[in-house]
């Protein structure tokens, strides 16, 4: 089968373009979480990430589009690693805390950007923030569904289960926002889940399923 150099070529540059704007938010999110987004200019940010300023405006119109590209990065981990960390679990208790430690592990890759965005969400524009809520809720979903199927199953005590994967999910996103605390407490990420398994996932559970969890 011939290789098509054209293709080569395309798919070089479109790695490189990857690569590029990766480069650029993860110089954006270090900037703005230090000063605010109000007080980091596209020059400072282009400074930061070795590009110019023009180069930096090819990929990016404002600090707006930035913003955007990196809380919809976090959200496209969750939405990506907690399906495939549940794929074929039966059982509907090791589902949640499955996708419960997913969500926890994708906060700790992401920790800057999860702090970003609860700062910063508020300088979005109108149309900004509906996109950010409506990728929120798609990403969630995988944590609901599993939540709803442990209430389907009988596994849970009277908890709503929508309020329950909203639970979890700040649970989640604590372990970003109050890290420097659990750091010098020594946890590790690994450590935080099983305890709050331990407390607010087993305390939902019925007797039987929380008899599950423990075996």
């Amino acid at each position: 089968m011939s290789i098509d150099g054209n293709d080569v070529t395309a798919a070089v540059q479109g790695a490189r373009a990857e690569l590029r704007g990766r480069q650029i938010v993860d110089a954006a999110i270090g900037l703005m979480q230090e000063k605010g987004s109000n007080a980091v200019s596209m020059q400072a940010i282009a400074t930061s990430a070795g590009v110019s300023v023009g180069l930096l405006y090819k990929y990016f119109s404002d600090k707006e589009q930035i913003l955007l590209a990196a809380i919809t990065r976090v959200l496209g981990a969750f939405r990506d690693r907690v399906p495939r960390a549940i794929e074929g679990i039966e059982d509907p208790v090791i589902r949640v805390t499955e996708a419960f430690t997913e969500f926890c592990r994708a906060v700790d890759d992401h920790r800057h950007a999860v702090v970003l965005t609860y700062r910063e969400s508020r300088s979005l524009s109108r149309d900004g923030l509906t996109e950010i809520q409506r990728q929120e809720l798609e990403t969630l979903s995988p944590l609901i569904d599993a939540v709803r199927g442990a209430a389907d199953a009988g596994d849970l005590r009277d908890v709503p289960h929508e309020l329950f994967a909203y639970d979890l999910l700040v649970l989640a996103h604590t372990w970003a926002l109050k890290h420097w605390y659990f750091h010098a407490q020594g946890l590790s990420v690994d450590e935080y889940v099983q305890q709050q398994v331990r407390t607010v996932v087993r305390g939902a559970l019925t007797d039987e399923a929380a008899t599950r969890l423990d075996g």
